[in-house]
């Protein structure tokens, strides 16, 4: 084999390598790390990032300021970015890696948003070992994980968390979510103990103005 036949091998080998980093998944379009693995229970790879909260850092806000539809004051990290975005709702940028979302859904009673929001961790065609970790009347902590791919593709289970507000008919959604950072950060990044922890900040805080 000549020098340009070697080099051709080695390029190729590298292509495909490449090629199976990461996927973005059409169903519930969400950006998730592909794990390739020899043994199928261990990643291979860099360690997860982990997203600290500190608690003190944390203050009330007055969402109402930022988008005139999101009538909902809540706790958010003092130097969290708020921005109004598509749809009328308000984005808490926390870190590059996470955020949150809060939204005016477009139903009149808590447990029709809680169905939806919980169709595509449980029951969508891409996910597997959908779980509900925490249920209750105003929100809910669960795991979702992408299926498996035929090519041995496998993702983390990733943790995250739904909370709610009702006055009058009216209905908020508080939910959390990668940021636009973390299209290639494992799902063990946003595992049981950061939802859990969030969540009970949301859910104690949120109220309607």
């Amino acid at each position: 084999m000549n020098l340009t036949s070697i080099g051709c091998t080695l390029l190729a080998a590298l292509t495909l390598t490449t090629a199976a980093c990461g996927k973005k998944d059409g169903a519930g379009d969400k950006a998730v790390v592909a794990d390739k693995t020899a043994s199928g229970d261990k990643p291979t790879g860099e360690l997860a990032p982990t997203i600290k909260i500190n608690e003190a850092d944390w203050v009330v806000k007055n969402l109402h300021d930022t988008s005139p539809m999101i009538n909902l004051s809540m706790k958010v990290p003092k130097d969290a970015k708020l921005e109004k975005n598509g749809n009328g709702g308000v984005d808490v940028q926390i870190s590059d890696l996470y955020t949150l979302t809060v939204s005016n859904v477009a139903v009149s009673k808590i447990d029709d948003a809680k169905k939806s929001d919980q169709t595509i961790p449980l029951n969508g065609v891409s996910y597997q070992n959908g779980k509900i970790l925490t249920d209750e009347p105003n929100g809910f902590v669960y795991t979702e994980q992408m299926k498996d791919e035929a090519n041995g593709t496998k993702y983390q289970p990733e943790a995250h968390f739904a909370v709610y507000v009702e006055k009058d008919g009216e209905v908020f959604s508080i939910l959390d979510a990668r940021g636009n950072g973390a299209t290639s950060t494992p799902g063990s990044t946003f595992s049981p103990a950061l939802a859990t922890q969030v969540y009970g900040l949301i859910k104690s805080s949120a109220k309607h103005n």
